[in-house]
């Protein structure tokens, strides 16, 4: 029996009612507000009262050394620099960092040659772009959402407001790449509620490539593909036929699903494996001795147990990022191949899961403070303390007001919430409800799974490492406080109206319908 057929819920196609859609007209309106509204929204974060950005930690050099381009030389951590000069090309294939936002930067670069015929460029050009794209994910996201036009602002206007936040949109203006993920998992989120509300061919692929897109992006974000096939897996509606199949429907949810998240895992695979070793045994090092002797209880035992020589006990403490840090020690490069491989790490948190589980909490409260404070938003002088922008930072504010220190700490209880929610929900054959059950579990999952794989640098950087998880966390904050809105809402109707017949209020689960009344109205 196919695996299509195992999942589907008996009884083959249901008799849902359609999705109410808009008039053409009205989306296409609706689509190309929130593109201008969301575009201008994130420009003003970064241009109004100076322009902002974040300064660079030395990571600019695996996007834009590749195009011939170098930071300026007054760059620095106290000080934001987006002026690019032409400078030599990377040498060697130890620092080759693969990334999908690089041909956005290249074709961007290519434009502004044409146009200023300067071979110098202003990061500023591709802040813009990015605040554009961002714009086209929100506006992906209004066209997606089932319901009418009432019904698919409020969720759209939240998501505007954690994408914009201060915290984030300093990343466009910057020479990293973390810029990417972010879009690409507006884009994410955009195609998954398209797809569960649709069913339909056009809105996988979109799905897919967006995937790829943030995949790709930063190979830490492959964390993504897992997210979402498990979303779409829990979702009933979606693994139901539709019950007017239409030209591109799904026949086979679940066997397109899986062929779809394949091929673009087999994409993500080999992007990870074409990145160079030096960023890569990077963070092996960190993870050694920055962080597992370091917090160890008996080093020496540790290394023995990890066959390696005791003796390595002395670098405990040290990063990879040093001025003097020890490649070339002979203890070291006589044990390269155990030192550097994940194999070593994997077998020693297999046999002391105890110690893995002693790093979580503190990466899951770094979470919070994602938005780091060494790495400077504004020009400034070498030496002086990082200036940050002051400008709105509403999901870091949120975030600021969750304590910090618990033995569990406490954003992992509005992770699980959020998932106890989202399966819920994702078991709705209903719409509205369904795709908000599949958005709460995506980001639930990307937001934890990032978290975990910011240890796999240690201790080193690791609220930055943690922007991706809060970033996730945003946007599922946005979802759930527009579906308590709802709710309540939807509960306030009910009553009223149940005041108005003389009665008592009906009995109702706690839903989230898809953009009308409960106590009536077509949806």
């Amino acid at each position: 029996m196919r695996l299509s057929r195992d999942l589907r819920p008996a009884g083959g196609p249901t008799d849902e009612q359609p999705p109410a859609r808009l008039p053409g007209r009205v989306r296409a309106v609706g689509a190309t507000v929130v593109l201008a509204v969301t575009t201008a929204v994130v420009l003003a974060q970064l241009f109004v009262s100076g322009t902002v950005g974040l300064a660079d930690n030395g990571d600019a050099d695996r996007l834009v050394c590749r195009l011939g381009l170098v930071i300026g030389p007054a760059s620095s951590q106290q000080g934001f620099e987006s002026d690019y000069d032409a400078g030599n090309r990377c040498p060697g294939e130890n620092w080759q960092y693969a990334t999908s936002w690089r041909p956005l930067l290249r074709l961007t670069y290519w434009v502004t040659r044409l146009v200023t015929g300067d071979d110098g460029f202003d990061m500023s050009v591709m802040a813009g772009v990015g605040a554009v794209l961002l714009g086209l994910g929100a506006a992906a996201l209004f066209l997606a959402l089932p319901g009418g036009a009432g019904a698919r602002w409020p969720l759209v206007a939240l998501v505007v407001v954690a994408v914009s936040d201060i915290g984030f949109v300093t990343y466009l203006n910057s020479g990293y790449t973390d810029q990417g993920g972010f879009i690409g998992l507006l884009w994410v989120c955009a195609a998954i509620v398209g797809l569960v509300v649709h069913r339909t061919w056009p809105w996988l692929l979109f799905l897919g490539l967006a995937v790829v897109f943030t995949g790709a992006a930063k190979t830490a974000l492959i964390t993504v593909l897992p997210a979402v096939g498990l979303a779409l897996l829990l979702s009933r509606r979606y693994r139901s036929r539709p019950a007017q199949p239409g030209r591109w429907s799904l026949r086979r949810p679940i066997a397109a699903l899986v062929a779809v998240l394949a091929l673009g895992g087999g994409v993500l695979g080999l992007t990870a494996m074409s990145q160079g070793e030096g960023l890569s045994n990077g963070n092996k090092y960190n993870l050694l001795f920055h962080t597992l002797l370091v917090e160890s209880d008996d080093p020496e035992a540790d290394l023995a147990e990890m066959g390696l020589p005791p003796e390595l006990a002395r670098f405990a403490g040290t990063n990879a990022w040093e001025e003097d840090t020890p490649w070339n020690d002979p203890d070291i490069e006589d044990n390269a191949w155990t030192v550097f491989s994940w194999k070593t790490y994997l077998e020693f948190f297999a046999t002391h899961p105890d110690r893995f589980l002693e790093l979580v909490p503190r990466s899951f409260d770094a979470v919070a403070d994602a938005r780091v404070d060494y790495l400077a938003n504004l020009p400034g002088e070498p030496g002086d303390e990082p200036r940050l922008a002051e400008r709105p930072s509403p999901v870091f504010w949120v975030l600021g007001l969750l304590p910090q220190g618990w033995p569990v700490p406490a954003i992992s209880f509005l992770w699980l919430g959020a998932a106890v929610f989202g399966v819920r929900w994702a078991r709705s054959e209903e719409a509205g409800r369904a795709v908000r059950g599949v958005l709460a579990l995506l980001l639930t999952g990307y937001a934890g799974s990032q978290s975990l794989l910011a240890l796999s640098d240690g201790y080193y950087e690791l609220a930055k490492h943690n922007v991706h998880a809060a970033f996730a966390t945003g946007l599922l904050m946005a979802v759930l406080l527009e579906a308590g809105i709802r709710t309540a809402a939807g509960a306030v109707r009910r009553r009223r109206a149940a005041e108005r017949d003389g009665g008592a209020p009906p009995a109702e689960e706690d839903s989230v319908e898809a953009g009308v009344p409960a106590a009536g109205g077509a949806r």
